[in-house]
């Protein structure tokens, strides 16, 4: 039953917006490359059309990846996704350029209110007992998101009205 929920949750996704695991080392401590800058002085002029296309892009590639490995640092589907990687991943296909932790994408990016959540908005969450780190996931629609929910378990999706992903939640941004 949970699988044909979770496929006709992601058909429902993929219809919305327009229609390998090598092995790893994992590491125990949280160093995540150096965030590039963002300049957030002048928001550009882009079109409605190009927002709709950018949305799309990142949750299809979004999708695409359920099922690739949990890897620290990793920014790839070849080696796999931490939770920041996954969303510097398919921005970058959208053709945007993020920051590469949770807690810059936290800092940096537009504030959304989670009844506002489009499709390809970011959620973030506190993690317990370690405050100074937060975990990301991107929003798909129909109150689901994907994330990359950390060592020895796969990219996948959750519903933001469960019960642990409601405690937890302290916000959501976007970069579109």
């Amino acid at each position: 039953m949970k699988k044909i929920l979770f496929l006709f949750y992601i058909s429902i996704s993929i219809s919305l917006f327009s229609c390998s695991n090598k092995n790893q080392q994992i590491s125990d401590k949280h160093i995540p490359p150096q965030t590039p800058k963002i300049s957030q002085s002048r928001t550009p002029d882009v079109s409605q059309n190009d927002l709709k296309s950018k949305r799309k892009t990142i949750v299809q590639h979004t999708i695409k990846n359920i099922g690739k490995p949990y890897c620290w640092g990793g920014i790839s589907p070849d080696t796999g996704f931490d939770c920041s990687g996954l969303i510097f991943y398919t921005h970058k296909k959208a053709g945007l350029t993020t920051p590469r932790t949770a807690r810059a994408l936290f800092k940096n990016g537009k504030t959304i209110s989670k009844q506002n959540l489009n499709p390809a908005d970011l959620i973030f969450f506190e993690i317990p007992n370690m405050k100074k780190n937060l975990h990301v996931g991107i929003y798909i629609g129909d109150g689901l998101f994907v994330h990359a929910p950390g060592k020895n378990r796969s990219i996948t999706y959750a519903r933001l009205d469960n019960p642990y992903f409601k405690k937890y939640y302290i916000g959501s941004k976007s970069y579109l």
